[in-house]
Formats: C-alpha cells, structure tokens, sequence
C-alpha cells in the first residue's frame, strides 16, 4: 500500500532511478551550497557590519557612516568625530568657527551623532547651537574661554536631541550680574534628554528656557558643579541674586529631572539649586499640560543657594527622594500658584546660621521646608529635617501667605523634625492666614518655642503628632484662630500642653 504522502520519487527504487545530467548538482548539493552561501553572507555582515567607513570631502570635517543593523537600537544616520579643518584638539587654539562648520556639514537627513573625542579639549569662545535630531556624546572636554558672559555655551535649537558623556566647562567663569544670563546648556525645544555630563563654573548650569513652551524633558545623571552666584552675600543691602545662579532650572513643562549632583561654588551667594517655574506669557504654543507635571527626583544638592530645590507656579510637581543641605533661605519650596503638589521622602541638612542673611531685603522667614503664598492642595510627607550645630531657623515647616494668596488644604504628615545643638523656634509655624492645614503624624522635637503654632489659620486639624520641647520650650500646640481641632497629640518638656482659645476642639492629648 502507498504511504500517504509519498512521492513518486520515494515509492521508485533507488537503482532505477536516472541518473541526473552530468554537470547539474543533485538537490542535497544545491541546496548545502545555497546554505553555505548565506552562512558566509552572514558572517561577512557579522564582520563588517561594525566597522566605520571613513570619508573626507574638501574641508569638511572627518565622518563616519553606520551600517544600520535591524537590530540595533540607534537610530539610522550619521556619526562623526568632531575633528578636521579648524578643530584643534589640544585646546591651544580656538575652535568655534571649526565647530561650527563640522555641525552645519552634517547631513540633514536622519539622526546625527557628534562625537567629542576622549582625551580632547576642544577651546571655544561663541555659542554653539545643536540642531534636531542630533545627538552630542563622548568623553572630551569643551571649554568655553570667550564669548558666553550674557550668552550660553551649548544651544539646544532643535527636538529630539541628547547631550550625553560631555564636560563642559567655563574656567573664566564668564557671566553678568545683569542683561542675559550665562548657561552652560540652554534648551529651546522639546523631547530633549540630557544625560551624564559634567558641567563646571557656570552662572546658570542647564536650562529649559521659557517661550516655548518646551516640553518632555529629561535631565539626569548630570554634575553640576561650582554655580556662580551673583548675590551680595551674608550681609548685603543689594537686590541682587534673583535673577541668575541656578543649578537647573525648568521654565516650561512636563519634566523631570533626577539623579543630579548640583552645588554652588563655596563663598557665592546662588539663587537655586533646582528650580522649576512656570512662564506663559511669551509661549509660542502651550504644552499639553501647560505649566505641569515636573518630578525632581534622587538629587543631592548643596551649597549656599538661597533654595536648594523649588517649584513655582507650577501644578502637579513632584519633590521626592533627595538630599539638600546649606540652602540660605528654604532647602525645598512649594511657591505661590504650585497646585497640588508632593514633597516625599526628602532629607534636609540645614545649616544656615544667624549671619547668613543672604537676600535679606526679601525678609523671607527661613527654614528647611517652606509652602509660600496661593499654594492649594500641597502635601509634605516623609521628610527627613534636621538643624545642624550652629544653625538656626524659623521653624522646620513654615506654611506663609503673601498679599491676596493664602495657603489652601496643606497637609504636613509623617515628617521629623530634630536638631543637634542647632536653633529651632516652632516645628511646624504659620505666618498669616491658612485655610484647611492638616498637620498630622508629625515627630518634632528641639524647638525653643512651638511645637506647632498656628495664626489666623481656620479649619486645622493638629492630630496624632508627638511634639517635645527644647530647653525653655512654651507649648507644645500654640493656635490663635479658629475653628478647629488639637486632638490626640503626646506631647513633653513644655511650659503649657495646648494654648488654645475657645472654638477649638482640645481633647485626647497626653502630656508627659
């Protein structure tokens, strides 16, 4: 019986089967050297593939074009070390000019890959501008020795950029206290990521420059190292320092910046460390969420910045996980119309002593934490804050109006608050009015004062905090407003438990 399936060929004996055509490969040969064939295809890909194609074309700088593997994860285009005619890599000569024929030489088409060589130092005195769809990498260094007091070093003018592995540096420490400012990464697009450089001695470190508004941004990684600040220091009479001195900075919308090492150079008098704000007037078009959702996260920030971290103005702004110390004014802000907005899981080293009275003309009330004028719906969680030796402050959360703009639904919950020989005169203190404060869950202890104190507040709830004095101490809850509640709080080593007038609910507290 047949098999099923069985070819006439297979049913035929083998030795009365033809022989094939003398000179024609049966089909076990046809098909072993087609086999071989693409198995040596494939191993010369395998081989070549990673090798760079080198060209040169008149003055134009040296490039190197990729072939493109269907597996790999860079997109296809054109890399290029940034070397050639008027680029010396010994740093003895300047190079601006060179630079910027080697970028406008770049193909236009696809994603260009500028390689600043290892071991190079490329001397610069001009802005350079980095077009979109281009990606700026390597292990040199450009160094900027002219031509950037009111201007910035690298312009980012295009979307869908990176600027990675790269050391910028200013070592004139060129800048103005005045007119434009001095950046060393200005950003003028969107989808822009910059990643593990090292920036040094700038007035104003990265920036997304307001105008756009540029939006989806990632800055992380990055070494920013010694801000030049331009305020009058500890004791001056000056308005200066407002304007300039920020580590990082956020003038748009939907960023975040993480894992960054941002300081001030010691002896200056910096504004902020990171400082996210929102400007719309001049935007070109409005983000899709339109001054918002930017996360700070995982930074360490120090140095004498008035503010090491600070949102302004903008909504859905997450400060969560990092470490700030020696911030002049506030370690971390939630300002003006900031809504709803966390502060998590920070540590606060204050440090600022009774003669660091840098921006004193602000008369700011000065502490680790500070929510500032219309905030609404802000929560400050897990926070960390200590007062060192020699320090001092107002309090190590300090909820203030300003003007028209009252603090609205703030919770401060699950926070510690100690010093070690520092001085602390309330835990937690309002200054004018407050509707809706929450304060809850709170472990607060050195403070000279207050535990928490309370003015012109309505609506507070002071539950379920463990509240103990300093030496001298007054109260451990101080309210003047009312209505509300004090309730279930233990409090010690005070003068008085709880001073509060009639309207305020007082019960459950134990006092030891």
């Amino acid at each position: 019986m047949d098999s099923i399936g069985e070819s006439e060929e297979a049913r035929t004996p083998a030795s009365a089967r033809p022989d094939p055509p003398r000179g024609a490969p049966g089909r076990a040969r046809i098909v072993g050297g087609v086999l071989a064939a693409l198995a040596a295809v494939a191993a010369l890909i395998w081989v070549i593939a990673p090798i760079a194609v080198t060209t040169q074309s008149g003055p134009a700088p040296t490039q190197t074009s990729l072939v493109p593997l269907i597996t790999s994860t860079v997109p296809a285009g054109t890399s290029a070390v940034m070397a050639g005619p008027g680029i010396d890599p010994t740093g003895q000569t300047v190079s601006t000019d060179g630079v910027r024929a080697f970028i406008a030489s770049m193909p236009a088409e696809g994603v260009r890959v500028l390689e600043v060589p290892a071991g190079s130092v490329i001397q610069l005195d001009g802005t350079i501008e980095i077009p979109e769809r281009t990606i700026v990498r390597g292990g040199g260094e450009l160094r900027w020795t002219g031509g950037i007091a009111e201007s910035a070093a690298m312009s980012v003018v295009g979307d869908n950029v990176e600027i990675s592995g790269v050391t910028l540096t200013n070592p004139n420490e060129l800048g103005s206290a005045d007119g434009d400012r001095n950046y060393g990464i200005e950003i003028k697009a969107s989808d822009v990521r910059i990643i593990g450089n090292h920036l040094e001695s700038f007035q104003n470190g990265i920036a997304v420059r307001y105008g756009g508004e540029y939006h989806d941004i990632i800055i992380a990684g990055n070494r920013v190292k010694d801000i030049v600040g331009v305020g009058g220091g500890p004791d001056s009479q000056e308005n200066l320092g407002e304007d300039r001195g920020d580590g990082i900075v956020v003038w748009g919308a939907q960023a975040t910046v993480t894992g960054n090492v941002v300081n001030a150079k010691p002896g200056t008098d910096a504004r902020v460390g990171i400082h996210t704000e929102s400007i719309t007037l001049d935007n070109a078009a409005d983000a899709p969420h339109s001054a918002s959702m930017v996360t700070i996260s995982d930074n360490v920030v120090y140095g004498t910045f008035r503010r090491s971290i600070v949102s302004e103005n903008v909504a859905h702004t997450t400060i969560t996980g990092n470490t700030v110390a020696d911030a002049t004014w506030w370690g971390i802000a939630i300002i003006l119309q900031s809504h709803d907005s966390v502060v998590s899981g920070n540590t606060v080293i204050y440090t600022r002593t009774a003669e660091d009275e840098q921006g004193k003309n602000y008369n700011p009330q000065r502490g680790p934490i500070m929510i500032y004028g219309g905030v609404e719906r802000a929560l400050v969680t897990g926070n960390s804050l200590l007062v060192a030796e020699g320090a001092t402050a107002r309090a190590y959360v300090i909820v203030q109006a300003t003007g028209n703009q009252v603090p609205t639904d703030i919770t401060v919950d699950g926070n510690t608050g100690a010093t070690e020989n520092g001085a602390v005169e309330d835990g937690i203190a309002t200054a004018g009015p407050v509707r809706g404060l929450r304060v809850t869950d709170n472990r607060l202890s050195g403070f000279s004062a207050n535990g928490v104190a309370v003015e012109g507040d309505s609506d507070f709830v002071i539950d379920r905090n463990e509240l103990r004095g300093g030496s001298g101490a007054r109260a451990g809850v101080r309210v003047e407003g009312s209505p509300g509640q004090v309730t279930d709080n233990v409090i010690s080593d005070v003068g008085t438990a709880v001073d509060a007038p009639g309207g305020v609910v007082v019960e459950g507290n134990v006092e030891r």
